[in-house]
């Protein structure tokens, strides 16, 4: 590769978040399905969507060899072609891949908000207009140019006949999938948070249990970062090395995603190798002969022992320590999260993570 072009740095994050991913995404698998011995569907799509990450971080690997990331000077007229055609397709496998991850973590966030209707309804309205739109942006993309081959054969020598969209409207549309995104991971990391600072217990315990039910946003970190660099999806005429940045920040913003999702589910496997065990052995000292701490999420609410209990038809959420009572250390999220376990007696709990 010629001097200055950062078609390594681009592969190195590829590939560096592609191994981040598909290990957060096995120990999902192993924590879910052998330890707790369940598999929901949004572990199923979790797997699905590492599948389309590999397939995207394959398609980038091969822009970059045929030139993404350098000075198009620098880049044989007939290797231009095949950059920008492998460009777009990982464009394609990027919007694709930002829907699943929203529903990967909005699907496990409506197991945890089982008694909220208000925040179900939330949840699923969100859901629905970020997929609406981005099958809308997906459409857009795959149709911008007539015939869409046109998409990169435009820059070959000599070029055919053909038209594209104007660049204003691919710019725009750009910005608006990246407000939708970052305001769909706020929205997601806000909701659950709600109900763990309205439980009675430490500040410190409340920040630890929202940081873990947050994990899945903090892609919308890296989104912010990438809204600048949407320009050069399109600039002209140094289009492959100015893509770089976007390129860099889109896989970021997935890989993120993808990773942090599937740590928020690894509970049981931290447990399991008595992650927290000096914490929770810190914590029962000062604890013991308390009771834990409730939260009201429908109807009347009674806080009682450990057993707890909801009057009226109401439900309880025990958010003290997080995710797992100590007699269900390993009961599956959704017994748990719902109430039906009979150990439970009606009240729904989040106990010792």
């Amino acid at each position: 590769m010629a001097d200055g072009s950062r078609g390594p740095q681009l592969a190195a994050i590829l590939i560096s978040f592609l191994v981040l991913s598909i290990i957060s995404t096995i120990l999902r698998c192993y924590s879910m399905g052998i330890i707790l011995k369940r598999f929901y569907i949004e572990d199923w799509l979790a797997v699905i969507t590492i599948c389309f990450y590999c397939a995207y971080t394959a398609v980038g690997l091969l822009s970059v060899h045929y030139g993404v990331g350098q000075h198009v000077v620098d880049v044989p007229p007939e290797d231009r072609v095949h950059a920008v055609m492998w460009r777009w397709i990982g464009s394609l496998l990027y919007i694709m891949i930002s829907t699943a991850t929203k529903y990967v973590v909005g699907l496990f966030l409506l197991r945890i908000c089982s008694h909220c209707q208000w925040q179900r309804i939330t949840i699923w309205v969100l859901l629905a207009i970020v997929t609406v739109f981005n099958v809308m942006y997906l459409f857009f993309d795959i149709f911008s140019c007539r015939p869409i081959e046109y998409q990169w054969t435009r820059y070959a020598d000599p070029a055919p006949e053909g038209t594209c969209n104007a660049t204003s409207f691919a710019t725009v549309t750009t910005y608006v999938a990246a407000f939708l995104n970052v305001v769909a991971d706020w929205v997601l990391a806000v909701l659950p948070s709600y109900l763990v600072w309205q439980a009675k217990m430490e500040r410190r315990k409340k920040i630890s249990v929202s940081a873990v039910l947050a994990l899945g946003s903090v892609a919308s970190i890296a989104t912010i970062v990438r809204i600048p660099y949407a320009d050069g999806y399109l600039n002209t005429p140094d289009f492959l090395y100015n893509f770089t940045d976007l390129a860099i920040w889109s896989t970021l913003e997935i890989g993120i995603a993808l990773t942090a999702s599937s740590l928020a589910t690894l509970t049981p496997l931290f447990r399991k190798i008595k992650f927290f065990s000096s914490s929770s052995r810190a914590g029962e000292s000062g604890t013991r002969g308390t009771r834990p701490s409730y939260v009201r999420t429908g109807g009347q609410t009674q806080t009682g022992g450990r057993g707890g209990s909801a009057g009226n038809g109401g439900q309880v959420a025990n958010l003290e320590n997080g995710g797992f009572d100590s007699e269900l250390e390993l009961q599956p999220m959704e017994r748990l999260s719902s109430g039906s376990d009979s150990r439970l007696k009606g009240a729904w709990r989040l106990d010792q993570a």
